[in-house]
């Protein structure tokens, strides 16, 4: 299990430098959202529309960073026993009118993954990163792959980034 945290481009800047939705609570970035030099060359994880999904149907509203019409092209890279999750990204406004909306997402996930991972015997490995913008305007993310026990560690960082002023 490996937990690492790494500064952030500045969400908003970048969203609106490559023509996207400017996310004010929970998105979904794409794989290569700080890099991408243009809105056309952004991917996201194929798990994403598994997780919008989840959101969704668990009451979790998301903000797209596709503008009505757009679709992002996905890439599906993973292994039998492995689930490779968007960059998961909350605001600062959303943390401060729901504190536990981290907590509520990566439940939500780590319950599906565990059913999902029920039917394979061995290794069991998940990749996430969520990106937390603090109340300094600032953008930290929290990089974690490991077994899906391991997201309540990820849950504990995340939640105490969340609350720095």
């Amino acid at each position: 299990m490996a937990v690492q945290i790494f500064d952030f481009v500045d969400v908003e800047e970048k969203a609106e430098a490559l023509g996207c939705n400017i996310p004010t609570g929970m998105a979904l970035l794409p794989r290569n959202f700080e890099s991408a030099e243009s809105k056309d060359a952004l991917v996201h994880e194929r798990s994403a529309w598994t997780v919008r999904t989840l959101f969704r149907d668990n009451g979790i509203a998301e903000t797209p960073l596709e503008r009505e019409g757009e679709i992002f092209y996905g890439v599906v890279e993973k292994g039998l026993g492995e689930w490779i999750l968007p960059i998961i990204f909350v605001s600062s406004a959303l943390l401060n009118q729901n504190p536990h909306i981290i907590s509520i997402a990566l439940g939500v996930i780590s319950n599906y993954v565990t059913d999902l991972f029920r039917r394979i015997p061995d290794y069991k490995n998940v990749k996430l990163d969520i990106v937390i913008e603090t109340g300094k305007k600032t953008y930290i993310k929290v990089s974690y792959e490991g077994p899906v026990s391991g997201l309540e560690e990820v849950e504990r960082i995340a939640t105490k980034i969340s609350l720095l002023d």
